[in-house]
């Protein structure tokens, strides 16, 4: 019985493509994962835009008179214990910037029933996602919406816009 020397050869080339194969394997997963990241943040910084969109409109509507009250659920500030909400988690860092920066009493979660009374009805939200709205009526402009959950430590849409 003779033995072929080009077995040894031939289990090289194989054990080579099979450690190519799956490194190309790796980098595809990798880029879908990226690409399915990427495609969540524009599907939030979407939503914010439109809640930003209306936002607006609503803070120079309430400006004119032209309607009683400003939508969205208002957050409680109490001296004792700060940004609370009973039905919502605010998350610690979302908090520690409210109190720092922003006249709390200008902050509204909007729920479901405020996205579909908006016209919004492809935004989903729920008690552990939520959005928050800064209603600046003295520069409409600049209503910021806020993302409970937030992508990447950042949960403003200003701030999720330079990512």
């Amino acid at each position: 019985m003779k033995l072929n020397k080009d077995n040894g050869i031939t289990i090289i080339v194989l054990i080579i493509t099979i450690i190519i194969m799956l490194l190309l394997i790796g980098g595809a997963i990798q880029y879908g994962k990226d690409a399915v990241d990427t495609a969540k943040l524009e599907d939030v910084k979407t939503d914010m835009i439109s809640i930003k969109t209306k936002a607006k409109i609503e803070a120079e509507q309430y400006n004119f008179k032209d309607i009683e009250s400003l939508t969205g659920t208002p957050l409680d500030e109490d001296p004792q214990q700060g940004i609370q909400q009973s039905n919502y988690t605010i998350p610690i860092q979302l908090k520690q910037v409210f109190e720092a920066e922003l006249d709390i009493s200008k902050l509204y979660i909007w729920t479901q029933q405020d996205l579909n009374n908006k016209g919004l009805n492809t935004i989903k939200v729920n008690q552990s996602s939520f959005y928050i709205v800064y209603y600046n009526l003295q520069d409409t402009t600049s209503c910021e919406v806020y993302y409970s959950k937030g992508v990447e430590n950042k949960y403003s849409l200003e701030e999720l816009q330079e990512l």
